[in-house]
């Protein structure tokens, strides 16, 4: 493994992923390129509702706060691709909130980097605020539907909060 650190500040949004290099000049959405063997430095952080961050092989998802930032060392350590999603009940479940993680070498990453600074091609935000069809069970206030199990746990802690005493674990 190289002692290079490469920063990716990643953004949760509703429905998709933001993957900004600043030292690159360069913005992905919903994947994530990163040299293998190589440590980058993910800045985690949430642009509107809590979400999480996972990808194949973690143990335990990094819980997003909007206004906060999180760190977390990664290092993928061959070539390869991986799959990474928001564990959180953010009124979509993990449908919606899914993406890749590209590993390549060194050099390759390299490369890719410098045709995506010229072409940029890889940064497609949605260009609407419309939840897509996985998440139309939600609640009038984007919150998870009545029927959708984060929609029963939110049922659960406001039964607590309404009554002084909090649900049963």
């Amino acid at each position: 493994m190289t002692g290079t650190t490469l920063t990716v500040r990643v953004v949760a949004h509703q429905w998709w992923w933001e993957f900004d290099y600043p030292s690159l000049g360069v913005k992905t959405s919903d994947v994530l390129h990163v040299p293998s063997a190589t440590n980058v430095r993910l800045e985690l952080a949430s642009a509107d509702v809590l979400h999480s961050f996972w990808v194949d092989g973690m143990k335990d998802p990094v819980e997003l706060v909007p206004g906060k930032t999180r760190p977390l060392d990664l290092v993928v350590k061959s070539p390869g691709e991986l799959h990474g999603n928001c564990d959180s009940s953010c009124g979509c479940a993990t449908v919606c909130m899914r993406f890749r993680v590209l590993a390549s070498s060194p050099g390759s990453f390299d490369q890719w980097a410098a045709r995506e600074r010229l072409f940029p091609s890889e940064f497609k935000p949605p260009h609407t605020s419309v939840a897509p069809a996985c998440a139309l069970n939600s609640g009038h206030d984007g919150h998870a539907g009545r029927d959708s199990p984060a929609g029963h746990l939110q049922r659960l802690l406001d039964e607590g909060e309404s009554s002084g005493t909090s649900p049963a674990r």
